[in-house]
């Protein structure tokens, strides 16, 4: 018996001593987990650091349901007791009530403050890599691995789930920002949005668009206009890992096959269909191209599909291709076989959005084979892709030559080097008449029920999800530069500034496509000055907008006056249609001191 009594003491003494030393030690992040419940499994979901304010951040999915119901079990290894807003959990309580805000969590002698944020309306999509890591992923682009995924409704229904062939790293200009886009290969075919199954979803990050919102805009408009192909997207919160990664724009893929771009490009008869995409003449783009050719007015074209092509069928490509653009710059359409509403409906879009992208990049174009069964086919324009660079993005550069925060202008018709596909097209007075044609009886409705009610209800089944996404990834600079966080602000007024630049495209397209307005652009001379954007677009009958200020060292710009009158200019006044340039004129530092 006193045996038994002492190993007891023992044992108690041991226990003690382990509770007292674990309660010492440090806990790490990573050794916290929230399991969550919900669809009828419960997922582990990690914490995530602010750096600026030093608090952690606890991302809820939205099938967690509203911040009366959510609640959790906290696991954090090495530890049995820990305490939530003062309440002692032991093993496997539960937190109880989750609600938005600061929350107190200790574990031993540490305190974490943990803010609760809750998503609403979209779905979630889980990803676990088999690495358990996104380091070789976002190594380099086009690094992958395998992997599993689960999706999720708001409510919990699982929408799919399996196995990942491979989740790679995607994107130009995007990969290179924090927040990366990717490509999920399913190992079989998903339904994921309601067009059918697919093996490739494109998990868009629109880290370059605050609103999160444009991509979708444009990729429905395009599917409500008629344009074939457009591809289908939602929005999703992405957790990786286990860890909270953003909102996504879950999107299908643009590549041939059924369900997609519905063409035979498995043909070994050299009269291939095809799929290809124009491209900017950069080195990198072009050399990560496996096939390109470029024509006789050097336009860069990429062979997209089919993705091995024989020297016979690139020659094809190519032909057919340079046999277009002559056609096009000689403006006889009637000898070549292109599917005139498709080309009008695609620059629309192009127009419309006043892409940056609109004659170099992410321009695709389809033909289906030849064969005896087709003896003809048109070549089709579409379908649309990457419109994070439309409708007045605020993140364009300003030191660009064209002024894509101006809701005026004809940008996708105007001359480029190397890129005048658009431009050529657009001096033919038949693609002109089908392009009015189709902006007046298809795109102008579309245009109308996006200000009446699309766009807002975009916003309000994003907002949440969109706040979060604020916070994780600090999308105004708010914690960068030390200013309190207003989320609900500084958002809305991303999606006044949407709706403000498409009335005004409206407006302006109106004005030009509808009205027939005279459409010029004045010239800003800024003398020995220096500025970014020296022609701006003038409509008769409305107001000029003032170009930002040129700059002339030693000097602060004072007004505008008429090269032809020497009279300042009055920008209140309206455009008569008859065209004049606009010269600078400068004060001196020390009198603007005075």
């Amino acid at each position: 018996m006193a045996a038994l009594f002492g190993a007891a003491l023992l044992l108690c003494a041991y226990m003690g001593l382990r509770s007292y030393w674990d309660r010492r030690q440090p806990v790490e992040l990573s050794d916290i987990v929230f399991v969550m419940e919900g669809g009828g499994t419960e997922r582990e979901l990690k914490l995530w650091h602010n750096y600026y304010n030093n608090k952690e951040y606890l991302f809820l999915p939205a099938y967690c349901g509203s911040v009366s119901e959510a609640g959790a079990k906290i696991i954090i290894e090495g530890r049995w007791e820990k305490s939530w807003d003062g309440t002692v959990l032991n093993g496997w309580e539960e937190t109880g009530v989750l609600t938005d805000g600061e929350h107190l969590l200790q574990a031993g002698n540490q305190e974490f403050t943990v803010v609760v944020m809750h998503s609403s309306q979209v779905p979630a999509l889980f990803i676990t890599t088999s690495s358990g890591s996104l380091t070789h992923i976002e190594e380099t682009k086009g690094n992958g691995e395998p992997g599993l995924y689960e999706m999720v409704d708001a409510d919990g229904n699982v929408i799919g789930a399996g196995q990942i062939r491979k989740l790679k790293s995607r994107g130009n200009a995007t990969f290179l920002e924090d927040k990366k886009p990717y490509q999920m290969s399913l190992e079989e075919g998903a339904d994921l949005l309601g067009r059918g199954k697919q093996e490739n979803y494109i998990l868009l990050a629109n880290r370059q668009d605050q609103s999160l919102l444009r991509d979708r805009i444009m990729y429905d408009m395009a599917m409500e206009m008629g344009l074939a192909y457009s591809p289908a997207s939602i929005w999703v919160d992405l957790y990786i890992n286990e860890e909270y990664r953003g909102s996504y724009q879950i999107s299908e893929k643009v590549e041939t096959g059924p369900g997609r771009v519905d063409i035979d490009v498995e043909t070994s008869d050299v009269q291939t269909g095809f799929l290809v995409t124009l491209e900017y003449p950069y080195e990198d783009r072009l050399a990560e191209a496996a096939h390109y050719f470029t024509t006789a007015n050097g336009q860069n074209v990429v062979i997209k599909r089919p993705a091995n092509p024989t020297k016979e069928q690139i020659a094809y490509i190519s032909e057919t291709f340079q046999e277009m653009e002559d056609a096009i710059r000689a403006g006889k359409l009637e000898d070549i076989p292109i599917d005139l509403t498709s080309f009008a409906r695609k620059y629309l879009m192009e127009e419309i959005g006043k892409n940056l992208d609109a004659m170099y990049s992410s321009q695709y174009f389809y033909r289906d084979a030849l064969s005896a069964d087709r003896e003809e086919t048109a070549l089709y324009a579409g379908p649309v892709w990457d419109y994070d660079k439309t409708l007045g993005n605020p993140l364009i550069e300003h030191t660009r030559p064209v002024d894509f925060q101006e809701p005026r202008g004809i940008f996708a018709a105007s001359l480029r080097e190397d890129a005048s596909w658009w431009y050529d097209l657009y001096q033919i007075p038949a693609f002109r008449e089908a392009v009015i044609d189709e902006y007046e009886n298809t795109a102008l409705p579309v245009i109308d029920n996006m200000l009446d009610q699309r766009i807002d209800s975009y916003r309000d089944e994003i907002w949440d999800s969109a706040y979060m996404d604020y916070m994780r990834w600090d999308t105004f600079e708010d914690f960068k530069y030390e200013e309190e966080p207003d989320f609900a602000e500084a958002y809305q007024a991303e999606i006044d500034n949407i709706k403000t630049f498409l009335t005004l495209r409206r407006e302006f397209l109106n004005d030009i496509w509808l009205e027939g307005r005279i459409y010029d652009q004045i010239v800003f001379d800024p003398g020995e000055g220096t500025m970014y954007v020296t022609r701006v677009d003038a409509v008769e009958g409305r107001t000029l907008t003032p170009p930002r200020k040129p700059k002339l060292e030693g000097y602060v710009f004072d007004y505008w006056v008429r090269e032809d009158t020497g009279e300042i200019y009055d920008f209140t006044q309206v455009y008569d249609g008859v065209p004049f340039t606009l010269k600078a004129v400068y004060r001196k530092e020390e009198q603007e001191k005075e």
